[in-house]
């Protein structure tokens, strides 16, 4: 006698339950007069109805059965011709040449959070103020520190929340970054 791997006892109680699921929505639609097929016909309602059932051909079978109509596509307005449609101009955004970077060098960070700010610093050796680019990601600073030569310094500090990255200052002494960050004040608590 050959396997039948849907005479399980756990398809069994499957298909009870799915049997009981059908009869408990039978009552209730004759319980509420509910006619549960307006569903289908409601548009824009979109969906699959699965059965998992014996179909009279002794073994169980997946029936999937499309509920709805698709929703209808609306065409996008048109402008009468008459109207000129004016598009803003996109501002113009200074785009600086940016370096490509050959190679990353290490270096050595630091962050000292103090009562009135943050001070960031980094060693960066050989390289000029303007070619510093500070990036804020979230309550995240990048600093990339370009060398003439391709190569560049990277470093990424966490900020805590009551930092004010956009009003940092960035300084260069001598081969050491410095970067300032204040903190906004906090309301001093009345004992």
């Amino acid at each position: 006698m050959a396997y039948d791997p849907f005479d399980d006892e756990f398809f069994k109680r499957m298909r009870r339950m799915m049997r009981d699921l059908d009869r408990e929505f039978k009552r209730m639609e004759n319980k509420f007069k509910i006619d549960f097929r307006e569903f289908e016909r409601r548009p824009g309602v979109t969906g699959f109805k699965v059965e998992i059932r014996d179909f009279g051909k002794g073994k169980p079978e997946v029936k999937v059965t499309p509920l709805g109509k698709r929703p209808m596509r609306i065409a996008p307005f048109k402008a009468p011709a008459e109207i000129p449609v004016e598009r803003p101009k996109p501002p113009k955004v200074e785009r600086k040449e940016i370096k490509p970077v050959t190679r990353m060098l290490e270096t050595n960070c630091g962050k000292i959070e103090r009562l009135d700010e943050i001070v960031l610093t980094m060693q960066v050796p050989g390289v000029k103020k303007e070619d510093v680019e500070v990036r804020q990601l979230g309550n995240a600073l990048e600093i990339i520190a370009r060398k003439t030569s391709g190569e560049a310094y990277f470093g990424a500090f966490e900020l805590p929340p009551d930092a004010a990255p956009s009003d940092r200052e960035v300084e260069l002494k001598g081969k050491m970054l410095i970067i300032s960050i204040p903190r906004r004040r906090r309301p001093r608590m009345k004992s």
